[in-house]
């Protein structure tokens, strides 16, 4: 199952932080590990999804929060129902951390 708004969601925001901090395309992917510039140019136009082992590469190219990111990526694949169980786990680990 995939998710188009997610995709498109997670796109622009790529896109959008790659033209803000001024990341060329080829820099980008390279550091990021798009091998293909077709591949990337699908990715951004919402044919693709961002893979799990991006998250951090792509976190760090673009100076976002990395659990972001991951839990934007996971709602490409996955429903309302199981993402509200992912993020029920991803908030309780932030409380354990804190206290």
């Amino acid at each position: 199952m995939s998710n188009p708004e997610a995709r498109l969601a997670l796109a622009k925001l790529i896109a959008d932080r790659m033209v803000e901090l001024g990341i060329e395309r080829e820099v980008f992917m390279k550091a990021t590990g798009f091998t293909k510039e077709s591949t990337f140019t699908c990715y951004l136009r919402g044919y693709a999804n961002l893979l799990l082992w991006q998250v951090p590469y792509v976190a760090r190219a673009l100076q976002l929060d990395e659990r972001r990111l991951l839990t934007m990526c996971l709602a490409q694949i996955h429903d309302d129902r199981v993402m509200a169980l992912f993020l029920r786990h991803m908030k309780s680990r932030r409380r354990e951390k804190t206290t």
